[in-house]
């Protein structure tokens, strides 16, 4: 019916106007937060005294790229730092207490006069990188031209219906891509006299195959499914090797 009824110049003018809509219905403004999960796990220091620990810094040490966001299209870095909700240092400063206060390793102090070490930390790198293939866009390209080859009425017709439904396919159909998270993070621990008595630098990663559109921007899913798991997988071994320190300064085994 909407062949017969509507001119072949005005059907592929209304085609062509779909992307862009997709295209704007897909723009957000929202800031990215880091929804860090809980995790219970007891690595109490066993016949000594807790330690007191005041965290006196959180250093920035992302390449450029993280901080800036770089990247179109096929390879991006993201979160850049506007997307973010606070200072990157900030959320990672909070997931650090988070994961130290659970394991009841240690006594976090707000007032460094309090401690019997100070802990420092270097964010060496914090961030998702998502890429795309190029070969998975032939597929939907392919039935794009295909059905212009029916659709259209002559072949300049058919050649530009094909070429406007390849473009809708593209942003339509989810097509396999790749996420990757990362959080490496050197943290030190120093005496009250500024002494520095162990350091020790771990890097946390999870990937995987995700599918999804051209236009879709999952940056809250992915950093909430990917780079929490980084960052968590990064503390966890940070706060065991910790864990293996205070206990040899505290003259246990």
């Amino acid at each position: 019916m909407l062949r017969n009824h509507i001119p072949g110049a005005t059907r592929i003018r209304i085609i062509a106007l779909i992307p862009i809509l997709l295209v704007l219905a897909s723009c957000s403004s929202d800031k990215i937060i880091f929804l860090y999960p809980e995790e219970q796990m007891d690595m109490a220091l066993r016949n000594l005294k807790t330690p007191a620990i005041y965290i006196d810094e959180v250093t920035d040490m992302r390449p450029l790229e993280q901080r800036t966001g770089q990247g179109h299209f096929f390879s991006i870095n993201y979160p850049k730092d506007d997307a973010w909700y606070r200072p990157v240092t900030e959320i990672y400063a909070e997931a650090l207490v988070q994961d130290v206060e659970q394991t009841h390793l240690v006594e976090i102090v707000s007032l460094r006069s309090e401690a019997d070490y100070i802990l420092t930390a270097d964010l060496m790198s914090v961030g998702c990188e998502f890429d795309r293939s190029i070969a998975s866009f032939l597929i939907p390209t392919a039935m794009g031209m295909g059905a212009g080859m029916v659709i259209g009425d002559d072949t300049s017709e058919r050649v530009s219906t094909g070429i406007a439904l390849s473009v809708l396919a593209i942003l339509a159909i989810p097509m396999p891509s790749h996420n990757r998270a990362e959080a490496e993070v050197r943290l030190t621990l120093k005496s009250t006299q500024g002494d520095i008595l162990w350091q020790k630098t771990c890097l946390g990663e999870f990937e995987d195959r995700v599918y999804v559109t051209a236009t879709a921007r999952q940056d809250q899913q992915y950093v909430d499914d990917y780079l929490t798991v980084a960052v968590k997988r990064c503390n966890a071994c940070l706060v065991g090797q910790l864990r293996q320190a205070l206990l040899e300064l505290g003259g246990g085994k």
